[in-house]
């Protein structure tokens, strides 16, 4: 019994160690494509009022 409940403990833990390695990859792509926008921003327009 002590076996299968380990067993259970260690697949949970390395279930959460993916979803976190999951949103720290997330958050790191995002911050990255934030990164660049800002970098390569379009130039400004000036819009003619009539």
């Amino acid at each position: 019994m002590k076996e299968t409940t380990d067993r259970k403990k260690s697949s949970a833990r390395s279930l959460w160690l993916w979803v976190v390695l999951a949103f720290a990859l997330l958050i790191s792509a995002w911050s990255l494509l934030i990164y660049i926008a800002t970098e390569n921003r379009p130039e400004m327009v000036e819009i003619e009022q009539r």
